[in-house]
């Protein structure tokens, strides 16, 4: 009789530590867990400011319409200003920089920027106290 109740409190010990590692194992976003796949729509942590447009790389020669999207933790930058300076490459703003204000998804554009030539222009965009360097490459006309 004494195996037995040993037995099962050994049994009783396994089975609640596999009941806790699976539960563990469950929480999304936990390494080795059951979060969302990198190419899923995972929720970014903190703030960011990434390119919508343009997808791709533009022609020295054209008037390049910026468009960026400002979220912190997912959440929509709404409302803010925004601030466009060329910081390094082939490209200006009239003036030397641009501002917008983010509408209620957190997006906002800059309308003339200007690729003069070839090769890849940065542009710290600011919006509130969030601020990001982007890059555009521009190639031939």
């Amino acid at each position: 009789m004494t195996r037995t109740v040993r037995g099962g409190v050994a049994a009783l010990a396994l089975v609640a530590m596999l009941a806790a590692g699976l539960l563990s194992g469950c929480t999304a976003g936990a390494p080795g867990g059951a979060g969302q796949s990198p190419s899923s729509s995972a929720v970014q942590r903190g703030p960011a400011i990434r390119v919508v447009s343009p997808e791709g790389g533009v022609r020295a020669g054209d008037e390049v319409r910026l468009v960026v999207r400002a979220t912190d933790d997912g959440e929509p930058l709404a409302g803010r200003d925004a601030t466009f300076e060329v910081v390094s490459g082939p490209a200006e703003y009239p003036g030397g920089f641009e501002t917008s204000a983010t509408d209620a998804d957190g997006v906002a554009s800059s309308l003339g920027l200007h690729a003069e030539g070839t090769g890849r222009v940065t542009i710290r965009v600011a919006v509130g106290a969030v601020r990001s360097d982007v890059t555009i490459d521009v190639g031939r006309p």
